[in-house]
């Protein structure tokens, strides 16, 4: 595992295990809030990635529950992999709930389980890629012709001179983790540049696939 030390974890975990119900705060910019239902991890959100609003998905929408899950992912895995925090400067408050309607939320076992895997992803992406490396339009594309996804598009259209996959994921309401991994895969494609480093070879992507899918 790639936590920073553990309060947050180890904190996280004590109010999951004795079924807790409320809201554990992580102060500062880096920050956010993990909501607890009956010890179970119903959301969470981070200062540092995108919140479950989609324009296909509402609250009470069928494709709700997943986003409000990714999210969730996306904000723990920012929070839970950040630098370490002082346990007192973690404020548990009793009984504050989401509004974010009724969701079925995750065991703390299993957040940890999916943020332990991301991290992983992104710990073998790192040498090309992280969810803060600029990246640019690749103008010269080796190939004649280059199939992509509906959200492959949306995050080649929004690159302009250069951004981030963090701030992609905020313009088009996606993950930073899942905005990541199809950036890279952009990279692979030669699609886009990395303002930074080297292009990943093209035998990445199945390991890529691997991993992710």
């Amino acid at each position: 595992m790639y936590f920073a030390r553990e309060p947050l974890v180890a904190r996280l975990g004590r109010l999951a295990d004795s079924g807790q119900t409320g809201a554990l705060r992580v102060p500062g910019d880096f920050g956010g809030t993990i909501y607890l239902d009956e010890g179970r991890i119903v959301y969470a959100e981070s200062r540092r990635t995108p919140g479950p609003v989609r324009s296909f998905a509402r609250p009470g929408t069928p494709g709700w529950g997943y986003a409000v899950r990714e999210a969730t992912a996306d904000a723990a895995l920012e929070l839970l992999s950040g630098r370490p925090r002082p346990a007192l400067r973690q404020p548990f408050r009793e009984g504050e709930k989401p509004e974010i309607g009724e969701v079925g939320g995750m065991s703390y076992g299993d957040l940890l389980t999916e943020v332990e895997r991301r991290q992983d992803v992104l710990h073998q992406l790192a040498e090309h890629l992280t969810a803060d490396t600029a990246v640019v339009r690749n103008a010269l594309i080796d190939a004649p012709r280059v199939q992509v996804s509906e959200l492959q598009w949306a995050l080649l259209v929004r690159v302009g001179d250069k951004a981030t996959p963090r701030e992609l994921a905020w313009e088009t309401g996606n993950s930073v983790f899942g905005t990541t991994v199809e950036v890279f895969r952009l990279l692979v494609l030669r699609l886009l540049a990395s303002a930074s480093g080297p292009a990943p070879r093209r035998d990445t992507l199945s390991f890529l696939r691997a991993v992710t899918e």
